[in-house]
């Protein structure tokens, strides 16, 4: 049911769908919302509702980047491709980047080591310090 109170148009013959439509065919879950002609947030509404809906959805969203993954591979080579626009849509799309994460904050940055050493016999030692000291 939804919020409203009007029966679902949810059907589980959806779940196949999905994996057809989102997973083979490489499409997004706005274009399967629009072809079943209802929003993508009610998509994911079903997909809270209906557990193996859910699991459906999430494994026809990977197979549908392993889809894009093959047609860029098979892209690769021609000159007739628009790499900066392959590189936004696979970005907005599934979220790539080409930037390393930022796995430390500020705090936790290995700092640069300042070395300091004088030499004035062959047995004297080295001393090194921390920068930030």
């Amino acid at each position: 049911m939804s919020e409203l109170g009007r029966p679902s148009k949810y059907k589980p013959e959806y779940i196949e769908r999905a994996l057809e439509f989102v997973g083979v065919q490489g499409k997004s879950v706005t274009q399967f919302a629009f072809e079943l002609r209802v929003s993508k947030s009610t998509v994911y509404l079903w997909a809270q509702e209906h557990q193996d809906f859910s699991d459906a959805l999430t494994l026809a969203q990977e197979w549908s980047q392993a889809a894009w993954e093959t047609k860029l591979e098979d892209m690769m080579m021609s000159r007739e491709v628009n790499a900066p626009l392959v590189k936004l849509y696979f970005a907005n799309r599934f979220k790539w980047t080409d930037k390393a994460p930022a796995d430390e904050d500020e705090e936790t940055k290995a700092q640069p080591l300042a070395i300091t050493f004088e030499v004035r016999h062959a047995a004297d030692s080295i001393e090194i310090t921390n920068a930030k000291s």
